[in-house]
């Protein structure tokens, strides 16, 4: 049996190395990408957008809902090997924003970007922004989802967007020899 548990992919070392790349290229090219002149306008509408996504969740109820499944039932949709949705784009776009990642898992057994209040990073996938359970279906109006799925319009269009200016700078100023930017995998 234990055999067989070393030869599973372990999605804490699978995150620590696209964190890894993410910085490396930060360290690189990222002045580079922060002046950019079309991704340097995008950085600021999008904060605002994920801000606005965040708001129109946090008034339907969405936020409590998921402390309450997560936190007090102990259930929850961030389970370990979540974190690994997150490419290395979106990493990079967080270290743009100023984010800082966690060192290790904070909470066991779950995503590792997730703390004891939630998701600890700004720049996240579609997955876990644009993904409702039952339970938050069950409790949403029409109305309520048409509005986050609305506003969430916004944040993804502009996460698409950034993702895909900083891939297609990375690829020209490295000759396309970085070809693992978007992957995923758990």
């Amino acid at each position: 049996m234990r055999y067989l548990r070393s030869k599973r992919p372990d999605p804490t070392r699978l995150i620590e190395e696209k964190i890894d790349t993410a910085k490396e290229i930060f360290i690189v090219w990222g002045d580079r990408l922060l002046k950019d002149p079309e991704i340097a306008p995008l950085l600021p509408k999008y904060v605002k957008a994920v801000e606005n996504s965040n708001q129109a969740m946090e008034e339907a109820g969405t936020f409590h809902e998921c402390y309450v499944c997560t936190v007090l039932e102990g259930k929850g949709c961030c389970k370990i090997g979540l974190e690994n949705e997150c490419t290395v784009l979106i990493l990079l776009l967080n270290l743009m924003l100023g984010e800082d990642f966690p060192e290790e898992r904070e909470v066991p057994g779950r995503c590792f970007f997730v703390g004891p209040r939630g998701c600890k990073i700004l720049a996240r996938p579609m997955l876990c922004r644009d993904y409702f359970c039952l339970r938050h279906l069950n409790m949403l109006s029409d109305k309520e989802m048409a509005h986050i799925t609305q506003v969430l319009n916004e944040e993804l269009t502009l996460l698409h967007r950034l993702t895909s200016l900083i891939r297609e700078r990375l690829e020209d100023w490295t000759g396309k020899f970085l070809l693992e930017y978007d992957l995923t995998g758990y």
